[in-house]
């Protein structure tokens, strides 16, 4: 293979790396000790002092580069202080400091995410607290949910709702493996959670200017694929690779992009972005390579990509493409010399001084990766082979760019997602190609559809080309071993990126040093990932899952699971699949029904239901932990027939109803035992 010194040469080329790193250094710092803004302050002003001194004085030659590390450290303390002026939290008037106190809200409508016949879901921005009958102000954002009645209209985008009701922490704890509303809602700047019945909320202030002009445009870009007459599933798949909209979405339909590795499509990010810059950079050929032609194209192009990415929401991942793309442009424009990871460092310090939060945020991180990857490896991959026609070129090009986007974003999947899509490959290849053609497709019918004998023809190829679409990931989907569990703690993706790294060195660049450096690695994760694995073979967990339709437990031993539950469902059997992949279990063993106690590494866990009244309580049982579930209706006299030890610790079911975990909670504060609510705070898991 060729050697290579793009990396190392490119860095040097690239000053907005010494500018981007340290930037996030000081984020980080910032985040990890939150001192007041006032200290920030005084860093950034010494730190600018210094940098202008180191810079002013007239060093000798061999010190040349210490101005360089001086703005490096002023570059630390600009990190440092944006991360600390949008640290609201600290704020006095944030909701984390006076929620509690507080007995309503106005609140803003930021961003819709679900409307259904009795319920309204939306991410809101507030404004206003009532304390003691008082507004004040206040400000953070809650994950708002309403009920709703025949009085009550969808609120929309803008609105501002009156709302009588507490703050709720979002801090439940997900089923193992499971979704993490945690996660979910710091992905939206989120940390409470706002509910009102449909009597303790009323519109106080319509948005009469309508939601905007990109929202209303993609209202209108929904309501015209629906009008072009596709069948439901087809129109689902066009609304999310168009629009990134994937309410419609069956959930068949996401897991089959999930399995085959291609998850990446209905988000729209880098690859719809590419394909709309692709389209307006064709359509402008005619226009020559002269400076006017230059400036036209690319003011085009900058005005297709803004438009775009309002349309599709101005989420992250369209805003990190789009600013990413629009460096490209003018540096086109204007004739600079275009280094991608010079303009990918560029694109990150841009939308980190814009909202520093992104750092945090899974997109943000796999996008910045895939086109890191893309920057470092794909000329290396390319030209380690020769194709000997155009044909093959055209495909091996298109496998050098996907393992190049793979290579750095691997092991942060592996981390965080605990699987692999083993046939990422050829699934990419297939169905990005097809998406392509699908987001061409479903801009001419939301264009044409109106059209007589134009428009249905267009809808109709759209939709077979939809149906090969989900033809193809249900196909990759369902391959032999196509999405093996595969997990790797934090220390053990650290641990890959620097093999990476070295083996890239190695290999690409002929170091002789890095050889050793790769083989040591390699030796060191191995023994670490066979450390991990006689842990996880010692393992004992008991779980009691987060489900109010029925009960479910289990008992984790080693790399078996024994799963208890009252009835038979096809959420059960997701939860069960889940776990097994998040703990990397082998044997799964299921009984449709709960005994009265099981063992749990020497100790019993009692599971009673409290729908009859038990046999009176046997202290010497030595039951350490009790799960109660069922309806609940006689608690109260389920209680009275107890008297437990009080090193026992009371397990409340999700499943019981609100009256009996009342009476249940009460009875245990009598007896000073200690409880677990699980409607109010998730999964139960032990030991932790």
């Amino acid at each position: 293979m060729r050697k290579h010194d793009d990396l190392a040469s490119a860095i040097t080329r690239s000053p907005m790396i010494r500018v981007v790193v340290p930037f996030i250094f000081g984020l980080l710092i910032a985040q990890l000790f939150p001192f007041s803004w006032g200290w920030y302050w005084g860093f950034l002003v010494v730190a600018f002092a210094v940098a202008y001194w180191l810079w002013a004085t007239g060093l000798s030659y061999a010190s040349r580069w210490m101005p360089g590390v001086g703005f490096m450290l002023l570059f630390v303390a600009m990190g440092g202080l944006r991360q600390r002026l949008a640290y609201v939290q600290l704020r006095p008037d944030h909701i984390q400091n006076i929620g509690q106190d507080a007995e309503g809200f106005e609140v803003q409508i930021a961003e819709l995410s679900s409307v259904k016949e009795r319920t309204f879901r939306a991410w809101a921005d507030v404004k206003t607290a009532l304390v003691q009958g008082k507004p004040v102000p206040a400000e953070g954002r809650v994950l708002l949910t309403l009920m709703r009645d025949s009085l009550h209209a969808v609120p929309a985008q803008g609105d501002r709702l009156l709302i009588r009701g507490l703050l709720e922490p979002i801090n439940r704890t997900p089923d193992p493996g499971g979704f993490d509303q945690r996660l979910w809602a710091a992905y939206h700047g989120a940390a409470f959670a706002l509910f009102a019945p449909a009597e303790k909320w009323q519109l106080v202030h319509a948005n009469k200017l309508g939601s905007g002009f990109f929202a209303d445009a993609r209202t209108s870009v929904a309501v015209w694929l629906r009008d072009a007459g596709l069948p439901p599933r087809e129109r689902a798949l066009a609304k999310a690779i168009l629009l990134g909209m994937r309410d419609e979405l069956e959930p068949e339909q996401n897991q089959a992009f999930v399995r085959s590795g291609t998850i990446h499509v209905l988000a729209v990010s880098g690859t719809h972005v590419g394909i709309i810059y692709i389209a307006v950079l064709w359509a402008m050929m005619r226009l020559g390579k002269g400076k006017r032609a230059r400036l036209v194209r690319g003011a085009i192009a900058l005005c297709a990509l803004w438009m775009y990415a309002g349309i599709t929401g101005f989420t992250p991942s369209v805003l990190r493409a789009t600013t990413m793309f629009s460096l490209f442009t003018i540096a086109e424009m204007v004739q600079w010399r275009i280094e991608s990871i010079n303009n990918l460092a560029a694109a990150a310090f841009l939308l980190l001084m814009w909202d520093p939060a992104m750092l945090g945020q899974l997109g943000f991180q796999l996008s910045f990766l895939a086109v890191l990857g893309i920057a470092v490896f794909y000329k290396p991959i390319n030209l380690a082979w020769t194709p000997p026609n155009s044909v093959a070129a055209f495909f091996w090009s298109l496998i050098a760019v996907s393992l190049a986007a793979q290579a750095f974003t691997i092991p942060l999947c592996l981390y965080m997602f605990h699987a692999f899509p083993v046939w990422f490959l050829p699934a990419n290849m297939a169905i990005v190609t097809l998406v392509g053609f699908g987001v061409y497709g479903a801009i001419a019918v939301v264009v044409l559809h109106a059209v007589p004998v134009l428009g249905p023809m267009l809808s109709v190829a759209l939709k077979w080309l939809l149906m090969l679409l989900g033809m193809s990931t249900g196909f990759f989907a369902s391959l032999p071993g196509a999405y093996p569990a595969v997990r790797i703690g934090w220390w053990g993706m650290v641990g890959m990126y620097a093999l990476l790294v070295f083996f890239a060195s190695w290999v690409l660049q002929g170091r002789k040093e890095s050889r050793s450096i790769t083989l040591g690695l390699l030796a060191v994760l191995l023994c670490g990932w066979a450390w991990t694995a006689h842990i996880r073979n010692e393992q004992t967990v008991f779980t009691v899952y987060d489900d109010r339709d029925g009960t479910m437990c289990s008992v984790l031993e080693g790399r078996t699971l024994h799963v208890y539950r009252t009835m038979a469902s096809d959420r059960s059997d997701a939860k069960i699949e889940a776990h097994a992949r998040n703990a990397g279990i082998a044997h799964v063993v299921v009984c449709d029904s709960l005994p009265e106690w099981v063992n749990v590494q020497g100790r019993k866990v009692a599971l009673l239901s409290a729908t009859r009244i038990p046999a009176p309580w046997d202290s010497a049982s030595n039951v350490v932990e009790v799960v109660l579930y069922g309806d609940g209706r006689m608690a109260k006299r389920f209680s009275e027939n107890l008297q437990p030890d009080s090193t026992s610790k009371w397990v409340f079911a999700s499943s019981l109803s609100s009256y009996a975990r009342r009476d249940l909670r009460k009875w245990t504060e009598e007896n000073a035992l200690g409880s677990f609510d699980m409607r109010a705070a998730g999964a139960y898991v032990s030991p932790r």
